[in-house]
């Protein structure tokens, strides 16, 4: 597969790993409602760090697999890319589940929803790239006992 296919394809497991939280996650931020259970947002975060690592891990092993040694910013984007999800379905909630209306207000939720989701792309990205890192120095170690 191309490096894009890979990327793409990457970042449906670890937004499938938080889509239901980022509901509950957005309606208390857009819709003032109070959000209470920071335990199992807490929970939440570390599968989304374990699935990004992991798919990142297997996305970075079809490339090396293939002969490519170029894995060092698809195991950043493969990452990263669950943020583009995360994005796709701000725009769904944006048009089904708020009553906004107006510039301003558009404005408003687009812009802040982009800072949030280049945020949370630049921190999986990280977590996809240490992750990876860590395991293509443990495959190609060469020690001899």
């Amino acid at each position: 597969m191309e490096p894009y296919c890979i990327i793409l394809a990457s970042g449906i497991l670890p937004f499938g790993s938080i889509f239901i939280e980022m509901y509950f996650i957005f309606t208390s931020f857009w819709a003032y409602k109070i959000y209470y259970v920071y335990g199992f947002m807490l929970l939440v975060f570390l599968i989304l760090a374990v699935v990004t690592v992991c798919v990142t891990i297997v996305a970075t092993y079809f490339l090396l697999n293939s002969e490519d040694y170029r894995w060092q910013w698809t195991s950043f984007l493969a990452g990263a890319s669950s943020s583009i999800y995360v994005y796709i379905y701000a725009m769904y909630y944006f048009l089904f589940k708020t009553k906004m209306y107006g510039m301003f207000q558009t404005a408003f939720y687009f812009g802040y929803m982009a800072l949030f989701s280049m945020g949370l792309g630049i921190m999986c990205g990280t977590f996809g790239y240490v992750g990876t890192q860590a395991f293509v120095r443990k495959i190609y170690s060469h020690k001899i006992d």
